[in-house]
Parts: structure tokens; sequence; C-alpha cells
């Protein structure tokens, strides 16, 4: 099978989650697949994400100039006319009109990758009716295998073939250190979505009790910093596993994921992970507190802080169960799901 991933994949600050778990997948995945990159951003390449790259054959387009947006695309479309499939690997409206115009164009089938339902998929866009375009010609959705995913993502597209693939992590990049210059640690962009505005009262409350106690933020957009917090801004691939291996506590008090690959990461780091008792966190293996208890979830943290003992247990509970996560086991379900898919 030869696959045509789409929109062009932007590099260094600019990868998303989705991005990065596309490109651990289909460099597994053992078919022939060419990926539309972002020339402007291929010198901004992650060192640890440029192996992966050497496993795609990479069509230069553009997604982060106009100049030269409209070439990008008609080189992707000269591709698109010489595969077997399109697929979309963003659920953005903005990605998905991309792959849409390469699979009407080159006449064919697309496929769209779910990671979460966005709010854009739940109707406020002003692109939605190309969302609709692009789901109505699409030969069918591949969704992660979460529940809340999968029920909402069949709910609004009830006529298509929707199957579930997973992700997955490397274990053996993640480490933990005698070191710790962060109590608590964050990762994650700027927004609502992730329980930020519940991040700043646990920590408020961390606080006061334990004065010393540092919080590190990770991510992109924050304009708003708690107090006795550290704030790194967006960091390399490295340089985040060496603040996860340097850290006592992952902190992560968000809504909704589809995955949480951060989570995954924590936990291969050695790191205790407190969450609210979600359906996006039944799969982890993580402290859980009652949404949305606030003070609960500052002396579960407090209690970790001060129990080194209860950390290291269960930071190595958590470490066992990342190993079962793999990119191996997703690339095969990712590779199952596409067959099935387009030829059943």
């Amino acid at each position: 099978m030869k696959i045509l991933i789409s929109p062009p994949m932007r590099f260094g600050e600019e990868l998303t989650g989705a991005a990065r778990r596309t490109l651990e997948v289909y460099s597994r995945i053992g078919e022939e697949v060419y990926l539309c990159v972002d020339r402007h951003t291929l010198t901004k390449v992650d060192p640890t994400i440029s192996p992966l790259l050497k496993k795609f054959k990479l069509v230069e387009s553009s997604s982060t100039s106009r100049k030269d947006y409209i070439q990008g695309l008609l080189r992707c479309l000269s591709v698109a006319r010489k595969v077997d499939v399109v697929l979309s690997y963003s659920e953005f409206s903005l990605s998905m009109s991309y792959s849409y115009l390469l699979s009407l164009l080159s006449g064919k089938p697309l496929l769209i990758f779910v990671h979460h339902v966005t709010e854009e998929l739940r109707g406020d866009s002003r692109l939605y009716f190309l969302i609709k375009l692009a789901f109505m010609r699409s030969k069918g959705i591949i969704c992660l295998d979460n529940p809340e995913v999968f029920d909402e993502t069949k709910r609004m597209f009830p006529k298509k073939r929707i199957l579930m693939s997973t992700n997955g992590i490397d274990v053996k990049e993640y480490y933990t250190s005698d070191e710790k210059i962060c109590d608590g640690l964050f990762i994650g962009n700027y927004g609502e979505r992730k329980g930020v505005d519940y991040l700043s009262k646990i920590w408020d409350l961390v606080s006061e009790k334990e004065r010393d106690a540092r919080l590190c933020i990770i991510g992109k957009g924050w304009k708003e910093i708690p107090r006795n917090a550290v704030y790194y801004g967006f960091v390399s691939e490295e340089r985040k596993k060496e603040i996860l291996a340097k850290s006592k506590v992952f902190i992560f008090p968000s809504l909704y994921e589809g995955f949480s690959l951060v989570t995954a990461e924590a936990l291969a780091s050695y790191l205790p992970v407190v969450t609210w008792d979600l359906p996006w966190a039944k799969r982890f293996l993580t402290v859980k507190i009652s949404p949305y208890d606030v003070e609960k979830f500052s002396n579960a943290i407090i209690d970790l802080l001060k129990g080194e003992e209860k950390r290291r247990k269960l930071g190595e509970e958590g470490r066992k169960f990342a190993e079962t996560l793999t990119w191996n086991v997703a690339s095969d379900m990712e590779k199952k799901a596409l067959y099935e898919i387009l030829y059943h």
C-alpha cells in the first residue's frame, strides 16, 4: 500500500502531538509512506525526530508561507495521484480541507484520523462546511482507542466506518535522576481543556503548606503562571526528558484527552502521576482524584512530596505499566484498521 500523509507537517515548536504520533506509527508500519512536510521548518527538526523522518519519502510543501502554498499543494497533489490513499493525520478544519482537496483532485480515497473531538468537529468553526465535506468524502475514520472519543465520533458521523488504533511510547528513552529540580511538573499548552485554571488553584493550596515547593511548566502560550512556578516554555525532546527525570510528581488536571502521551512519558520516567478520575485517565496507572475536588488533589500532591518511598513505589509501578504501551502495537493496530477500511 502507498500512503500519502497530509497536510504539510511542521517541525520545531510547531510539531504537534498528533504529528509526533504519526511519525512514530507510520515509520514502523511497513508500507510505502509519503509525508508532506513544510519545507520552511525542516531545518528546525528535533534531533530525536530526524531518524524517524528517514523512514518516509518526503514531499516538500508549505503550510507556513502564502508565497509558495499553491506550489506546495501541487507538489503534494502530484504524489497523491500515485498513492492508494490520502491520510489526514489531524482533525482540525484547515488540515482536513487540505487533505480533502488532495483526495478530491487526485480521485484517491481519504481517511481521517481523530485524536480527540475538538470544538471545530462539534460545529464551532467558520469552516465547518469543509469539515462536513471532508468527512462525507472519507472512506472511513480511525480514532484513538478512547471510548469517549469513539462514542462521540460515532454520534457525529453514524454512517461512517470508525475503527480504533492506539498510542505508544519507547520507554528506553526515559529515565530518572537522583537530582530533583521540580517538585511538581505540568506539561501542556495553555488552554481550558488542559485544566490550567484548576492547576493554579491546586498549586496555590500546595504552596500554602509546602512553601518551598516548586512547580515547573513546559508548554506554549502561557501568560499567567501560578505562584512558586518556573515556566520553561517550549523545550527540546531531550530537555523535556531531563526535566521529567528531575521531577518528583507529575500533575495533570486535564479535563479531556484522546490518549495523553505526556502522561505515558511521565510514567515511563518513574513519576507518580495525579489526575482527575475522568474517562480519559482510566487507561493509566495514576493517582485519581474525584472531579473537581481541588483540596483533595492538592493533598494528594503534598502526600507524595512528603513520602519519598511512596513516590518510588508508584514510580516503579508506573514504569512497568508504561512498558506495555509500545509503538509496535500501535502500528499493528493502525495497519489492520487501514486495510479493513480500504479493502473490506
